[in-house]
This record gives C-alpha cells, sequence and structure tokens, in this order.
C-alpha cells in the first residue's frame, strides 16, 4: 500500500496539510519517498500528567505535537525517525490502559491509545513501517534508548539503575546515586 503512494498527489496534498497545522513553528514534511500512513490523538504521558497528543505516522518517522485547536491547529511539532524507535508493550495498570512506550535514542516515552484494538492497531503499523524502513535501508536496530519518562509523583525507583528506591528520606531531587548508578541516573532527576 505505501510504494502507490509514494508518488501520489493525494498522499502529497494530506502531508501538506499536516505541514499547515503545524505553521511556520514546525519542519518541513514533505520528503521523498514519504507516505503518511496514519493519524489520531493519543495519550502521552508528560512529566507531570497525561496529555492528548496528534500522532502523525509516516513510513520513515513519527511525528506529534500538542493540540491547539483539534484537526485545525497544532505547536510543538517532534519528529523521531522510525529507523531508531523500537516499541514495548505496557500491561494495563490502574487508570493506564492499551498503552505502550516508543523507545528511541534520543526521546523515550508512554502512550495510550482509547481502546485494546486501536493500541492493536497503532502498534502493528508502527512496527511493519519500522521492518519495512530498516529492510529498504539495510540498517540495523538502535542500540541505545533513551529513559521512558515517568510522572514525577508516580517515581518510586530510580529509572537508570532500577535499584535505587526513592523514600521521604533519599528523595528524587536529593538523590545522590550509588556506584553502581552513572551519572546518567543523576540527570534524569533533575
Amino acid at each position: 500500500m505505501v510504494d502507490r503512494l509514494v508518488h501520489s498527489e493525494a498522499n502529497t496534498r494530506r502531508i501538506h496539510i499536516v505541514e499547515q497545522c503545524f505553521g511556520s513553528s514546525g519542519q518541513s514534511l514533505i520528503k521523498v519517498g514519504r507516505v503518511l500512513v496514519g493519524e489520531g490523538v493519543l495519550t502521552k504521558l508528560c512529566r507531570k500528567k497525561a496529555k492528548p497528543r496528534q500522532f502523525f505516522l509516516f513510513n520513515d518517522a513519527l511525528v506529534y505535537g500538542n493540540i491547539v485547536i483539534d484537526k485545525k491547529k497544532y505547536n510543538k511539532q517532534h519528529i523521531i525517525p522510525l529507523e531508531d524507535v523500537k516499541l514495548q508493550s505496557l500491561e494495563n495498570d490502574g487508570p493506564w490502559k492499551n498503552g505502550w512506550q516508543v523507545i528511541s535514542p534520543k526521546k523515550s516515552f508512554a502512550v495510550f491509545a482509547a481502546t485494546p484494538t486501536e493500541k492493536a492497531e497503532w502498534m502493528a503499523h508502527i512496527n511493519k513501517c519500522i521492518v519495512d524502513l530498516l529492510a529498504k535501508t539495510n540498517k540495523m536496530p538502535a542500540t541505545e534508548h533513551a529513559a521512558v519518562w515517568v510522572p514525577d509523583g508516580d517515581a518510586s525507583t530510580c529509572m537508570h539503575c532500577l535499584k535505587t528506591k526513592f523514600t521521604p528520606i533519599n528523595r528524587r531531587v536529593s538523590f545522590q546515586p550509588s556506584l553502581s548508578c552513572t551519572q546518567t541516573c543523576m540527570s534524569l532527576m533533575r
């Protein structure tokens, strides 16, 4: 399906519309060989709380941004090359259902779909785009990945070493890492 859309006028028009929604603050999304595979609103787990974000899946990138006016205006565009992405499904936990992690070298985060079907479709489409892209470019998947943000109140252990427990005395803010925990761990606590 992606191959026949590559040079289609409809695909170019759809990408141009997405580009216009981000306005002058966004980067150009028109690129030779790029196809808009799908789009939708997912809930992204941010540092303080979960927030709705508009996501666009291209055959080579995952793009998302803040919703200013639904389907008309977005800001704070983020572009993540799919060749660097790895997905990891999350178990349903309390209020967090239908989620998965998007893991990449520069930015990693958790997102949640409205239904199990929507989660399955998003993950299947993203994984297919990743497999196709890696096969086409003969690249290997990325091995280094950024830690996934967990809301401040929910982090009970160090997200780097996964050993240090946070307590009222050993708080996230004043945390001094153990020898087994690198400086990366300290920078994650800031």
